[in-house]
């Protein structure tokens, strides 16, 4: 029997036990590596997340979402009842504002505005010489025709007053004061007014009789005017002296019919022939006066045109039948599309016909906000839009209004809020959807760093820093590990002008702008009190206690979380490639 060594023979029961073999070397492999992990985490250092304080804008927003709608959408319609001539657009075509739509028929209303516009312009055309040289003679006229009144009045009164006066006065007149004792006393009354009435128009006829021999026909128009003035006022009480006289005769007559009467009969004809003929000369004399008045009023409206009320009351009758004439053209009331014309040509329409539906170019976005946000938003605010059917289109417009007054439902209030869409864009049509972002208060070239940053205790805000001994060490660890140059950090922990690489881009100047960089210390960062001021989503304002550039931390890593991706994997163990940290308890990733 052939000898074994021990080699061979383990060698041999592996080899016929090859499942077995193999599951205890996993577990030996396994238990290495968990002992491997325990070693490293017990001596590894937490790391930090650094960010720099930079200028950048805080941005506060309220957001909402709602559907887009054409600011204006109305349906043109007639004003008037009448045929329909014409129809100047399509369904699809852009109208402007005043844009002919249609026209109706307008025969009937254009007469009219024609009339009108003759009407006004009669009115306000200067005089014609020979319409002013017939006026001036028809004036003329009329003034000789109101002397002439007042000779042929003159020619009559003597006659009629000495008549008059012998029947009251005379001894043998029919109402003498000697007969005048036989009257009764309602009959003396009667006498009595009849006397005084005579009396009185005795002396206004010797005053205008005076007056008529101081003038003639070629005295001024002022003067015939007084003339004419004073002899028809006389006149009207010669009228009165008259009827008074009637009267006192037809009572005497009826209550003392055996009083003279044999005279009775033609005392009462000579005063009913005596008041005809005064009559007449009055009337004459009122005719000449009217006529002096109209023609002196035609000359003064020849001369000096029409009165400005009358000017202005033509003209606005001018503008109502312009307006008039102008509802037969049916116009566009805004700019937008023409969405429908549900009419043709030579259909009748009547005043509240259809003409076009106009659909507004200018698109709005109607939103709910609650009451806390709503607060917050105000008319002028500019807006980002984004729609949910566009991809990559990012749309502005500004807050157009907000309602005073809420809605409540659920017991929840809510405010409507009107958005105009700036952005023209053939994409946005009526209906969308969009999500909008109202930028309520904006601070520009503002110290920010980000929210993770800054950390409260109590009242107190502040954020963590490292010395710039712990930064400098890590900058120097690292360039020697690598043998890349790194940025040098001053005494308050501010990056300062270098180059940090990385295989995807390179940062000088300004490294931290826009990335995080990740180290890893057993120092442990310092804390350093803050005054914060506005914030946003991503940011916060620092108003004091930092300056551009130094590096704060924004997330800390736990040691033993931090290890297990430093700590090589089975895989690299079987390699013999062990990777881990570069040596030293600090280092420094960017990415």
């Amino acid at each position: 029997m052939k000898k074994t060594s021990i080699f061979q023979r383990v060698q041999s029961r592996i080899l016929s036990h090859k499942i077995i073999s193999i599951i205890i070397v996993i577990i030996i492999l396994g238990g290495g590596y968990y002992t491997y992990g325990k070693i490293t985490a017990a001596n590894a250092s937490p790391q930090y997340v650094l960010s720099m304080a930079r200028l950048g804008t805080i941005s506060q927003t309220v957001t909402g979402s709602g559907q887009v709608s054409a600011e204006n959408q109305i349906d043109v319609t007639s004003e008037v009842s009448a045929k329909i001539q014409s129809i100047a657009v399509s369904i699809g075509q852009h109208v402007v504002k005043g844009q002919l739509l249609a026209t109706l028929d307008a025969h009937d209303a254009s007469i009219s505005l024609e009339s009108a516009r003759i009407a006004y312009a009669k009115l306000v055309q200067p005089a014609k010489t020979g319409d002013l040289t017939n006026a001036q003679n028809s004036l003329i006229k009329a003034y000789n025709d109101g002397f002439a009144a007042v000779s042929s009045t003159h020619l009559d009164l003597p006659s009629i007053m000495t008549e008059a006066g012998d029947m009251l006065y005379d001894r043998n007149g029919f109402l003498s004061d000697q007969r005048a004792l036989q009257l009764s006393s309602s009959a003396r009354t009667y006498r009595e007014t009849a006397g005084l009435s005579y009396d009185r128009a005795l002396a206004q006829y010797e005053a205008a009789l005076a007056q008529y021999k101081n003038l003639s026909r070629s005295s001024a128009t002022s003067s015939i005017d007084s003339l004419i003035t004073t002899t028809q006022t006389m006149t009207k009480s010669v009228a009165v002296m008259l009827q008074n006289l009637q009267n006192t005769i037809t009572f005497v007559a009826s209550a003392q019919p055996n009083y003279y009467a044999d005279e009775a009969a033609a005392a009462a004809a000579n005063v009913i022939a005596w008041s005809d003929q005064i009559n007449s000369n009055l009337s004459s004399l009122i005719s000449s006066q009217n006529s002096i008045t109209s023609s002196s009023n035609s000359l003064d409206t020849l001369a000096r045109g029409a009165e400005d009320l009358d000017v202005r009351s033509q003209r606005l009758s001018l503008q109502k039948a312009e307006e008039e004439y102008q509802k037969y053209f049916i116009r566009a009331p805004f700019d937008g599309i023409v969405g429908r014309i549900p009419v043709s040509v030579y259909s009748q329409a009547s005043g509240s016909t259809v003409i076009a539906t106009i659909v507004g170019d200018r698109k709005v976005a109607n939103i709910s906000l609650n009451e806390v946000d709503a607060a917050k938003v105000k008319p002028g605010q500019r807006v980002e839009i984004g729609f949910d059917a566009i991809d990559g289109l990012e749309a502005i417009g500004t807050v157009g209004q907000v309602d005073l007054v809420g809605s409540v439902s659920q017991g929840v209030v809510s405010y409507g809020v009107k958005i105009i869409i700036s952005t023209a864009d053939d994409r946005i049509k009526p209906g969308m959807s969009l999500n909008v972002s109202i930028i309520t208060n904006e601070i520009s070239d503002a110290l920010v760093v980000p929210s993770s940053a800054v950390k409260t205790q109590g009242t107190r805000k502040y954020v963590e820093v490292f010395p710039s001994s712990v930064l400098s060490e890590i900058a120097r660890e690292s360039t020697e590990a690598s043998g890349r140059s790194m940025a040098t950090t001053t005494n308050r922990g501010m990056m300062l002008p270098g180059t940090i690489s990385s295989s995807t881009r390179q940062f000088d100047g300004t490294p931290m702008t826009g990335r995080s960089m990740t180290i890893t210390s057993a120092t442990p960062p310092t804390q350093v009190t803050v005054t914060i001021g506005e914030s946003d989503d991503t940011g916060i304002e620092i108003l004091s206690g930092l300056e551009i550039g130094q590096l704060v931390v924004t997330r800390t890593i736990a040691a033993g979380s931090a290890s297990t991706a430093t700590t090589p994997n089975i895989l690299s163990s079987i390699g013999g490639n062990r990777g881990g940290a570069a040596g030293g308890n600090t280092r420094m990733i960017t990415r």
